[in-house]
Order: structure tokens, then sequence, then C-alpha cells
């Protein structure tokens, strides 16, 4: 495919089970060499502590993203989110490691993936730095290169940087997504295409057409 010009803007967070759900759709666009694909992390959580009823309201939502998605919420994290004494969940610590992960020269998607994975399948705490080296060590990523990235990415420039244009193109929640193309803009309804790869792959070819 020859790259027509087509920008697609994802506005995302690493704990937020939506964008877990629009993960396969999302990876259908990092595939295609006809799209720029530039991710903006948001920062939903901020070490918030979640409370049994809090829990409950998530694990009703997973069910509802499963249904249309097809994504597995794992066994280890739903019982974390039933029993566990304590869950707090925090998106900037992995948005630290998917930028840093970036600065190493790998794929910031493929981080954000492996973080969902470990939270929403096999229940991790992927605020803990430990949990997140040792996905980078997965990614081929040496220690030393990967402790200097953490330090040195800036996560609190980056989010501010997606609420200000979150606010300028008047999007709410997470995913969002914008595209740009011909000096247009436009938003596109992501979770519209859950459970729907072929209509979804078709909406790009028509805009690569």
């Amino acid at each position: 495919m020859v790259n027509t010009g087509v920008t697609v803007h994802y506005f995302y967070d690493p704990l937020c089970g939506w964008c877990f759900g629009a993960g396969p759709l999302i990876e259908h666009l990092a595939e295609r060499d006809d799209i720029e694909l530039i991710l903006h992390p948001g920062g939903l959580f901020d070490s918030r502590a979640l409370d049994k009823a809090s829990r409950q309201h998530f694990l009703d939502s997973d069910q509802r993203i499963h249904a249309l998605s097809g994504v597995i919420f794992g066994d280890a994290y739903q019982t974390k989110m039933r029993h566990a004494e304590h869950v707090v969940l925090d998106s900037i610590v992995p948005i630290r490691a998917i930028l840093a992960a970036g600065q190493c020269g790998k794929s910031a998607l493929a981080m954000l993936k492996r973080i969902q994975l470990a939270h929403y399948q096999q229940g991790e705490t992927v605020h803990d730095e430990k949990v997140l080296t040792g996905l980078a060590a997965e990614m081929g990523i040496p220690a030393e290169i990967w402790h200097q990235a953490l330090i040195t990415a800036d996560e609190g420039a980056v989010i501010a940087r997606t609420a200000n244009l979150m606010m300028q193109h008047q999007l709410r929640g997470y995913p969002s997504m914008t595209v740009e193309q011909d000096g247009q803009l436009k938003h596109i309804a992501v979770q519209s295409y859950f459970g729907k790869p072929a209509e979804w792959a078709a909406y790009w070819d028509s805009l690569s057409g």
C-alpha cells in the first residue's frame, strides 16, 4: 500500500477497559502502511483506590466489553477485582513505561498491549516498576537502558498535551479517535466497530482507495 496522507490520532488510557476492547482494531491500523497512527495517552487514574462497589462496576462493564469485542478478561484479573484486600489503579507509571519503550526504539503500542494483558488477563499490578521492567525485558530492552528511559520519560507533559488536544477537538472519554486527511479532521466512533473487523478494515480501505 502507498501512504495516502491518512493520520489517525488515538486517545487512550492503558487501564481503560474499553481501550482494551479496542485493541484488535488499533492493531489493524498499526499493521497498515497506508496509515500513520499516533498514540495519545490519557492518565485516567492517579493512584485511585477502588472500593467494592467501584470494582463491581468495572466488572459489569468488562462483561459488556467482552460481549461486544470478544477480548478476554482473565480469571486472575477477575479474582483480584473481587477478592483482593486492596486494588489501586494507576495509569501514570504505565504511561511512563509506554513512552520509555518508544525511547528505547521499541513499539509503544507493543508495550501498551503487554501492559493491558498483564493487567486484564494476569491480574498484575502494572504500576509496579518490577512488573514493567519484566515486560521490558520480554521486549528485549536491556535493564540499564530501560531504567534510564524510565527516568527521562516525561509522561506529565504528554498527558497534559493529550488533555489539551481532547479539549480542542471536543473529545470525551476513552477511547477516542480523530482522522486527518486532505486537511479535514473527523471523529471516529471506535466502539461502534467492536466485533466488526471486516467493516473496520473496509472503512479504512475506503479512505485509502
